[in-house]
């Protein structure tokens, strides 16, 4: 029934539109980037706020119709070290060493348009499980193998879901049963002011709807606003460097504002495929406890694409300052259609 509604939508959106396939481009003439790696910030305690989530600045077609689905598998762990770890070789689950254990599944669908070349508008919603988990065996035993800390998960009974992170700014983090929960609504504008074959640059706003809940961890109870600017650099025919930086305002007013930053390369010899290293920088929207670094966040991945589809799976970790989930798997596919009004005159 869903299908059959949403075959009528296109053929009723065709009827005003004609569906435009990709003009073929000589290759030397081709621009091989695929843009930053796209994806939410799913580490407690900023999963609740609006993140920006890594545009292109270089602009679209007129009427291009995006929509994309995201799916995110996290893994996350922190336990007290001021508190004495149980003796060695007996596992337990004293509740005061723990702040975070748990594993997550995020689904993100999105779409966004093109009402111009250069303007183009866009929607993300999520829906976040949270649940014991069964990742604790393997991560053990992958840390054990190179001979990496496995930061007290050795004394703790594996695969269990308790969050409880205390701050100073008195918001409740606190989880302790298998949830499932409508994340919140972000609303976006790209606008590319300038273009140029080698630099693009464009400013993004952004609004959250808080369509998420706190009691089930998928978001703040009150709505975001952001601003920043994007910065793509073609800077050879294989390699684009990306620079983002910007602001997020929280409505609550217990929440501090959040600088966003990112900071990435894309390596593209061939048009199907990309390789991205990429940092996104973020300062916390609480203080207390071990929320006083930025974020730091580690993101690899690759990026392939065919016509208008596009793959992209990455893994991302903070290495340097401890501010992000254990790991994080992201998968997204996206499709592009291509859309001109029709010459309707007689």
């Amino acid at each position: 029934m869903h299908c059959c509604i949403a075959l009528c939508m296109l053929l009723c959106v065709q009827s005003v539109f004609g569906i435009e396939t990709a003009p073929d481009v000589p290759k030397e003439q081709r621009d091989y980037s695929k843009g930053p790696l796209f994806g939410k910030n799913l580490y407690l305690p900023y999963l609740i706020h609006y993140n920006f989530p890594s545009l292109s600045a270089r602009s679209g077609k007129q009427f291009d119709f995006n929509y994309h689905l995201s799916v995110y598998i996290v893994q996350d762990v922190y336990y007290v070290k001021n508190n004495a770890f149980p003796a060695d070789g007996v596992r337990t689950y004293d509740k005061k060493n723990i702040e975070r254990d748990y594993e997550s599944i995020v689904g993100e669908p999105g779409v966004s348009f093109n009402p111009l070349r250069e303007l183009q508008v866009g929607m993300d919603m999520r829906i976040i499980a949270y649940y014991n988990g069964f990742l604790d065996p393997l991560l053990e035993g992958f840390h054990g193998a190179f001979g990496f800390s496995n930061g007290g998960r050795e004394y703790f009974l594996q695969n269990q879901l308790y969050i409880n992170i205390p701050n100073d700014n008195g918001i409740s983090f606190f989880l302790d049963k298998n949830a499932v929960s409508f994340g919140d609504i972000d609303l976006w504008t790209k606008w590319t002011f300038f273009e140029h074959p080698k630099v693009s640059l464009a400013f993004l706003g952004a609004f959250k709807i808080p369509s998420g809940k706190l009691s089930a961890l998928s978001g703040s109870g009150y709505p975001d606003w952001g601003l920043g600017i994007l910065s793509d650099i073609r800077a050879l025919w294989w390699l684009t460097a990306y620079a983002q930086a910007g602001v997020v305002f929280p409505f609550d007013m217990q929440s501090y504002p959040m600088f966003n930053g990112l900071a990435g390369v894309e390596f593209h010899l061939w048009d199907f495929f990309s390789f991205n290293l990429q940092m996104n920088i973020k300062t916390p929207p609480i203080s207390g406890s071990i929320y006083s670094l930025p974020q730091t966040n580690l993101l690899v991945g690759f990026t392939a694409a065919h016509k208008d589809f596009k793959w992209q799976f990455y893994l991302e970790e903070d290495p340097f300052t401890y501010q992000g989930t254990d790991i994080t798997f992201n998968f997204l596919f996206s499709h592009t259609l291509h859309f001109v009004k029709s010459n309707t005159s007689p």
